[in-house]
């Protein structure tokens, strides 16, 4: 059997993506080897498609751990006044996205996707996945949303900067504005597995010249089933998709009722479909998931007892994500080098 295709999908999560950060510095400490020497395809979504982008411009796995353990309060700026006129963030979105821009300027530079390219080639392709709100009306066309996936070793995003990318796949609905008439691909794809594996079974032949870098010049690895690994992490969960019945009554649910849980029923339902549809395509073995449950009776009381947001900056809870993720990566270290490879 040849080397199998392995692939990293890195969910989204806002800053808890601290908890796969750390993953990957573990690994990476470890065994010297930037997740870059070990994946064929880095594909993230939101939060991890910042992470994606910083992988492919070059930041170790240490900066992005030291970024969202000390710098979340500085990306996420609270603001009393901005509280008092956004009641319920009714009129704009929680926060601006002045600094994360200027901390993306800061780490990614100038560089583009085909710098990007340029200096990982074919060896790994890093995926970002963003919706545009307004793409170009097409004659015949259902005006609609269009999901954009952006590709190192698919030219037609290649003029775009790193940037502008992973501004666009974080624009987190109520908490970061649209950028550039995009939000972030979390919407569809919080859990971007399947992004990652139809890239690595696609076969489809390249539609132009020089629309693909990769040798067999093709739009994907054209990969066979049996020789995909699929390693997923997940920034964790507080299990709030769940309903208990006595929640549920009648089921006469109006708006006031489903209000509470349309977040959950858009980001939650298609992590779920998504796990299952991976899971009953690739063999027994090939796919393994590592997404912690923070109201678990091993978590760290100010995770489990506290009410924890998906963008924490409270320096406590995020040191305990840290710190739990190490455990976490301790207690399966053995588990996730074997699937690896190691």
């Amino acid at each position: 059997m040849s080397k199998p295709v392995k692939i990293l999908s890195l969910d989204g999560g806002g800053t808890r993506g601290l908890f796969p950060a750390t993953i990957l510095n573990c690994i990476k400490e470890d065994t010297g080897k930037q997740p870059y020497e070990i994946f064929d395809v880095i594909v993230g979504a939101a939060t991890g498609g910042i992470i994606s982008a910083a992988l492919a411009c070059g930041l170790d796995t240490s900066e992005m751990v030291d970024i969202y353990l000390n710098r979340a309060g500085y990306l996420l700026p609270e603001n009393k006044l901005r509280r008092i006129w956004n009641p319920l963030n009714l009129f704009a979105p929680k926060y601006p996205n002045k600094n994360l821009k200027e901390v993306l300027e800061e780490k990614f530079g100038d560089k583009k996707l085909k710098d990007v390219a340029a200096q990982y080639g074919a060896d790994t392709a890093f995926i970002q996945a963003a919706l545009d709100l307004s793409p170009p009306l097409e004659k015949g066309k259902i005006p609609e949303f269009k999901v954009v996936i952006y590709n190192s070793v698919i030219t037609d995003h290649h003029e775009e900067s790193m940037v502008d990318i992973a501004l666009r796949n974080s624009a987190a609905v109520i908490n970061l504005p649209l950028y550039q008439n995009h939000t972030e691909g979390g919407n569809y794809a919080n859990d971007p597995a399947m992004i990652g594996l139809a890239f690595a079974l696609n076969s489809k032949d390249q539609p132009l010249a020089d629309n693909s870098i990769l040798p067999n010049k093709k739009m994907g690895l054209a990969a066979d089933i049996n020789n995909i690994k699929m390693f997923s992490l997940g920034c964790g969960s507080t299990g709030s998709s769940h309903v208990p019945k006595d929640k549920i009554g009648k089921g006469n649910w109006g708006l006031i009722k489903w209000v509470n849980y349309l977040i959950n029923l858009v980001i939650d339902t298609n992590m779920v479909a998504t796990q299952y549809y991976v899971n009953e395509m690739l063999p027994d073995g090939q796919y393994l998931r590592i997404n912690p449950y923070y109201k678990g009776e091993d978590a760290p009381a100010i995770l489990r007892d506290k009410d924890l947001k998906i963008d924490v900056t409270d320096k406590q809870q995020l040191t305990a994500i840290n710190e739990y993720a190490i455990k976490f990566y301790n207690q399966k270290k053995q588990e996730i080098h074997d699937f690896l490879q190691l």
